[in-house]
């Protein structure tokens, strides 16, 4: 038995054609979702990146203990107890902060490759293109101003031939490895790839499928808060980079999808493509936002903590990412329905090698429900980042209430799958339901009380 997981950082579940786009390009993740079974009710668990990732590799929330940090010494982690089961482990990634943190989100894995250079990753500096710089144009901000934005400019004229971007570079890496090592007995091959992250900055030909006449400078790494602080024009071309980045990440994982099935693998591996989250982008869908932070910003559109007066928990566009699995020997699409998060991949990973894991963790295995069997797991989703916002979604609506002087937030996803209108005032008993069993969960798994008082506050500005 082998696992393949395919991490692929802020890509939106809507830039898949498969799951319901009608102009994106994915072809091999439109095939692959074919022979898959898709979780259209996958949440976000700790958000962002780290806490996430601590989620997966725990099978515990995190957003109870820490914030954005460095795995524990005391953390039980995936690829250790599969290591310690006789099961192979490879690491092939370019997300950074998964390498700089005191390199612990390494440990269990027998190897490991890092493609330098994603996002403020500076690894080449050079001062002639330096010289050449000119910032982007037209209306819009950069969220990494100055020298910062300036260097990864500079970095990024290194990259001529597709290679030179670290998205191909961490899945050439996985299939090298791949190739070396497919006969072993098992195998756990981690692949972490940053893009669709920003700053978004594909080959020519990823950003020309989708605007080919843009002829400024863009806003590779747009300033996060109100959409409208950008031209219509400048975010058109944002959206055009970002799909470029999509349909980068969906050419690669479908060499290595191609590799795993010219081996012969196919019949005993399962393949795990996720994200663990979305972006923002200016769409209907987006609440006239850019970035990927819930809406903590100011009326004038800036995205502030301090100071800000306006709140919007992580909509569906962020916080429902995509999750696809395809078992050993399956050929044809299916489609679960049950509320999973993260934190469930880890059970589900042991099960499938056979290795036991700890009694305590938080998530249950989806083994069940990806052989066709009912296993209900949970009634809601929890969603939250350490001592700040907090929110919760059943099958319908969507809580989110944060630890400042602002009213908690309510949408009904099903009437209003945009989630444009806040019914917190005219459903304020739905309210009340989700804020009690949202508090009654981050109990349970040892949130501070001083946080949980904190949320309940500002849930009690609703009059």
């Amino acid at each position: 038995m082998n696992v393949i997981m395919v991490m692929s950082d802020s890509f939106r579940r809507d830039h898949i054609g498969a799951l319901g786009n009608k102009w994106i390009r994915t072809p091999a993740l439109d095939r692959f979702a074919g022979q898959a079974t898709d979780f259209p009710r996958f949440r976000m668990g700790s958000y962002a990146t780290i806490p996430q990732r601590t989620d997966l590799f725990t099978g515990k929330f995190s957003y109870a203990d820490r914030p954005w940090a460095p795995l524990k010494a005391t953390d039980v982690v995936l690829a250790e107890l599969l290591q310690a089961g006789g099961v192979e482990t490879y690491l092939s990634g370019d997300t950074p902060h998964i390498f700089k943190m005191g390199l612990t989100f390494m440990r269990g894995f027998t190897g490991y490759h890092w493609s330098r250079g994603s996002e403020g990753d500076i690894w080449w500096t050079d001062q002639y293109a330096e010289d050449g710089y000119q910032p982007p144009t037209g209306k819009g901000r950069v969220r990494r101003a100055g020298d910062l934005y300036r260097r990864i400019w500079v970095q990024g004229q290194r990259r001529v031939k597709e290679l030179d971007w670290t998205t191909p570079q961490t899945f050439q890496a996985a299939i090298e490895w791949l190739t070396r090592n497919w006969r072993r007995q098992s195998f756990f091959l981690y692949i972490d790839t940053f893009d669709p992250h920003e700053p978004w900055d594909p080959p020519d030909w990823a950003r020309d499928l989708y605007d080919p006449s843009f002829t400024g400078r863009p806003y590779a790494w747009a300033e996060y808060g109100a959409a409208s602080q950008y031209g219509r024009r400048e975010l058109r071309h944002l959206q055009a980079l970002y799909a470029g980045e999509c349909t980068v990440v969906d050419r690669w994982f479908g060499r290595l999808v191609d590799t795993v099935d010219l081996l012969g693998l196919g019949d005993r591996t399962m393949i795990i493509f996720l994200s663990d989250h979305g972006h923002y982008l200016g769409y209907p869908n987006d609440g006239k936002q850019v970035g990927k932070f819930p809406g903590y910003r100011r009326s004038d559109g800036k995205a502030v903590f301090d100071g800000a007066d306006v709140f919007m928990p992580l909509l569906d566009s962020v916080s429902n990412p995509p999750l696809l699995v395809r078992l050993p020997g399956q050929k044809r699409a299916r489609r679960c329905g049950e509320l999973v998060q993260p934190v469930d991949l880890f059970p589900t990973v042991l099960e499938a090698f056979g290795v036991k894991g700890p009694a305590d963790v938080h998530g249950q295995s989806l083994m069940p429900l990806l052989e066709g069997r009912r296993q209900p797991l949970r009634r809601e989703a929890v969603t939250a980042a350490h001592g700040s916002f907090a929110q919760n979604c059943d099958r319908r609506w969507l809580y989110g209430v944060w630890n400042q002087a602002l009213p908690p937030r309510l949408f009904d996803r099903v009437a209003d799958p945009d989630q444009r209108h806040d019914l917190i005032r005219q459903e304020r008993e739905v309210g009340r339901r989700l804020h009690r069993r949202l508090l009654s969960q981050m109990r349970a798994i040892g949130s501070p009380d001083d946080w949980l008082a904190q949320l309940d506050a500002s849930a009690g500005l609703v009059k």
